[in-house]
């Protein structure tokens, strides 16, 4: 997608996209650069975005992806808890203040935003469609129509359909097939992973930002988003598990073979372990958050045992010293029961077998030590932390995992924005552009 806010000084070179991460703890906007090329040039310049090497080093972040960041603001969040809306004026306050530091770092004016969304009242369900081939020869009006036989599920009038992903076509029985288009066939199947959420919820979100004066051009489900910044395409295609550990909740996408095939929100997150230290310690929420960030750690066997720390009280001018022991001891069962909910879904789907190349985990709380070594003891898979990368500037994000979803919603607009029919950038990709093909047949 081109928005036509463009810098003067690069109006013919490149077009921007803009993602709002709209989060429980914080709202960030990201603007980048995406090169405005010619349709053939589009096939290369994708294929760069999209990293198959697994390299995570300051090397490969900055080995052109095209894709450049030159903008980025952040604010507070109100009004938002675990995803969902509770004061809408609050939270276009801090859409404002974020929007308005990223349109100062980048020098444009912003009107047109991707967001994110995330909650416990985010689903996703199985469907199939099929369709028979008249022509015999399958082309985008036959994909765009078995995707929409697809989506023929019954939905429940208070919920909306966020993101069709198809996983693959069938052609007269033979599977695998991840572009049928030229084939020859009397009958064309899709398996397809339907992300819906609560109409209410999605459309507040869309409320906000409109009353902040944006318009929203795309919904995105905040762990797609993620993904796209600190997965390869090799770990999609052997079976990855991303967990982004968001500050009011926790979102988990499953993929294997290149497509989705599972996703989940819990509704525990940073918050959580903030609320147990505030509790645990006696000290107000903020100085909770300060001793998270700075000290916090979730396994006794990764500290020493005389480590001190200062805490606060709630006066917030007398300090005393604690042994660190006693932080860890809050933060260590909510951990537990965190990775322990994930582990049940993953296993209740059984989608332990198919998660060959581990769990990537990511989000704000999950660079707090001892975190990746507790996922490895409970979901018994390796784990790596995900720290956003194939992306230009913004050199202090590439090392921060709480931005993976920020950086990431701008690579998945930029994704969208250069997506071309067949391309092997991504399924969601080659979707847009068969349903742009169909579009100009029915035309």
């Amino acid at each position: 997608m081109v928005f036509g806010f463009l810098k003067e000084t690069a109006m013919k070179k490149e077009s921007l996209v803009v993602g709002l991460d709209i989060g429980t703890t914080r709202i960030c906007a990201v603007v980048a650069e995406v090169p405005c090329v010619h349709r053939q040039e589009k096939r290369w310049l994708f294929n760069k975005i999209r990293r198959t090497d697994g390299l995570q080093d300051d090397k490969h972040n900055s080995s052109g992806s095209g894709i450049n960041i030159i903008g980025v603001g952040k604010a507070s969040s109100r009004g938002i808890k675990k995803g969902i809306i509770t004061n809408i004026e609050s939270t276009v306050d801090s859409i404002v203040e974020a929007v308005q530091a990223a349109e100062s770092a980048a020098g444009v004016d912003i009107k047109s935003v991707h967001i994110s969304i995330s909650g416990v009242h985010i689903g996703c369900l199985s469907s199939h469609g099929v369709i028979g081939v008249k022509e015999k020869e399958i082309g985008s009006r036959e994909v765009a129509h078995v995707i929409e036989a697809a989506k023929a599920v019954a939905i429940p009038f208070d919920r909306e359909i966020l993101h069709v992903l198809p996983s693959g076509f069938i052609v007269d029985g033979q599977n695998g097939i991840t572009d049928p288009r030229g084939m020859a066939g009397v009958r064309l199947e899709t398996n397809v992973k339907i992300i819906t959420g609560a109409a209410a919820s999605t459309q507040n979100l869309i409320r906000s930002c409109q009353k902040a004066g944006l318009d929203v051009t795309g919904v995105v489900f905040q762990p797609l988003a993620s993904a796209a910044a600190v997965l390869t395409q090799d770990e999609k295609d052997l079976g990855v598990a991303v967990i982004d550990i968001g500050g009011g909740t926790t979102d988990m996408a499953l993929y294997y073979d290149g497509s989705l095939c599972h996703a989940a929100v819990l509704a525990v997150g940073g918050n959580n372990f903030t609320n147990d230290v505030a509790v645990g310690l006696r000290t107000p929420a903020q100085e909770a958050e300060r001793i998270k960030k700075k000290h916090g750690c979730v396994m006794i066997s990764c500290i020493k045992g005389d480590e001190e720390i200062d805490v606060g009280f709630a006066d917030g001018k007398l300090f005393r010293n604690i042994p660190r022991r006693h932080l860890v001891e809050i933060l260590q069962p909510r951990a537990e029961e965190l990775f322990g909910f994930l582990r049940d879904e993953i296993r209740a789907g059984g989608f332990q077998k198919i998660i060959n190349s581990g769990v990537v985990l990511t989000g704000g709380s999950a660079a707090m030590e001892g975190m990746a070594t507790m996922a490895e003891n409970i979901l018994e898979l390796p784990v790596r932390l995900g720290r956003p990368a194939g992306f230009e500037g913004a050199d202090d994000m590439k090392d921060d995992p709480s931005f993976a979803a920020a950086a990431g919603l701008a690579m998945y607009c930029a994704e969208e924005s250069m997506s071309v029919p067949g391309n092997n950038g991504g399924m969601k990709a080659r979707v847009k552009g068969w349903y742009e093909e169909a579009f100009k047949i029915f035309s």
